[in-house]
């Protein structure tokens, strides 16, 4: 039974009838600044997962996990809440305490409902397959738990006069409290950037591999490295943790974990309450819907000059190497609109052509990862008006002399 578990049935069994009162949340130290992030206590380790018990709840009943597995888990996700603490996640989403924790519950959630669209032992015999199922839902969780914990644990310091300062990739933060007997703490914000929603540095992906053997028990390990498996298992986890496919890796469930952690950061950007978006779509705001009905449609200079740049770029390009996906051109980016006389810098590039309704996000990202380079998808109604213009140049190529 897990600390959590256990202070769930003490406090049961001591007020059967009281609800429990949530855990204060201190204010920033007064030399300290609020945004730098907010301020911690020393609290066990089982009161921090107590609080997200029910989001808890909701992975496990995805999880559906036998009891020598479920151990494994609950193990990894105590050694978590241990390490990070009351940590937040970043700046910009669940900058609370144990914002970090949330943000790693809630990715291991959405990785494992992906499971259930992704098919993998194709190769194995019906039985063995759904044998080995448990086996992929616990590495996706896994490593939805750990697939941002690099990015927090080097984004943040904390420093105490007596004890200096926090070695993140050494020691868990709760332990560090505990032997340095420190009652409060300020986490503060270094190099963090300022873009959550996209993917996360490689520098920051490589930390995750520092931590593991910290965080992942011993017999965790030898799961996903069972007898016949060439490995599959164990390098899927691997490379979703870094976020790099390797040749043995299934590439859908490594980026099925980053996009689990993108719906974690959007939703929270949403309402700040993700948990509420697990069960159910999120509503929005009616001063939201009243900023869309009185926006003002798009002006007829952005129009014309989207679609000067777009040809523009389109004309250049060789037909006989562009990409298509279904119906939608992609394009390199930023290779084929960089160095251009006459057009904007990509970013101002691409803001014009969302706005105009243009760009056709693929997993909920606008730039994407195909065959190694970055690409953006065209919506197919502007790329038949690209398909015209490619055959219209190839056809002036065959004319000339």
């Amino acid at each position: 039974m897990t600390a959590s578990q256990v202070l769930s049935v003490v406090n049961h069994w001591l007020h059967p009838q009281q609800k429990s009162e949530p855990l204060p949340t201190p204010q920033p130290a007064p030399d300290t600044n609020p945004s730098d992030g907010c301020a911690g206590y020393q609290v066990g380790v089982g009161a921090i997962l107590h609080k997200q018990q029910p989001l808890i709840h909701q992975v496990n009943e995805q999880l559906c996990l036998p009891d020598e597995l479920q151990g494994l888990f609950n193990q990894t996700l105590d050694q978590l809440a241990l390490w990070l603490h009351l940590l937040p996640a970043h700046p910009l989403h669940h900058c609370e305490p144990a914002g970090a924790l949330r943000h790693a519950l809630e990715t291991a959630f959405w990785a494992v409902s992906a499971t259930q669209q992704i098919h993998v032992d194709h190769n194995l015999y019906p039985d063995r397959r759904r044998a080995r199922q448990p086996l992929w839902r616990l590495m996706a969780a896994v490593a939805g738990l750990l697939h941002d914990n690099g990015r927090m644990v080097s984004c943040v310091t904390i420093r105490d006069e007596q004890a200096g300062q926090w070695m993140a990739t050494q020691q868990s933060l709760g332990s560090w409290l505990q032997q340095h007997r420190i009652e409060r703490y300020c986490p503060h914000w270094q190099h963090c950037e300022s873009r959550p929603d996209k993917p996360i540095p490689q520098e920051y992906t490589w930390t995750n591999l520092l931590l593991l053997e910290q965080l992942i028990p011993n017999n965790l390990r030898y799961a996903l490295q069972p007898d016949r498996d060439k490995g599959i298992l164990w390098q899927t986890f691997i490379s979703a943790l870094v976020g790099q496919s390797s040749p043995l890796a299934v590439k859908q469930l490594v980026s099925a974990v980053e996009v689990a952690r993108l719906k974690s950061v959007k939703l929270h950007f949403v309402r700040g309450e993700a948990l509420t978006g697990l069960t159910q779509p999120l509503a929005p705001e009616p001063s939201t819907l009243k900023e869309a009905a009185s926006k003002q449609p798009v002006s007829k200079d952005l129009s014309e000059n989207g679609l000067e740049w777009l040809k523009q770029v389109v004309s250049r390009l060789n037909p006989n190497s562009v990409k298509w996906a279904k119906e939608s051109l992609l394009l390199k980016w930023p290779e084929d609109v960089v160095g251009q006389e006459g057009l904007p810098d990509p970013d101002a590039l691409m803001e014009c052509w969302q706005e105009l309704g243009w760009l056709r996000p693929i997993a909920n990202q606008v730039i994407i990862r195909r065959n190694g380079r970055q690409v953006i998808a065209l919506q197919p109604e502007i790329s038949k008006r690209c398909r015209q213009w490619l055959t219209a140049s190839d056809a002036e190529a065959e004319a000339a002399p």
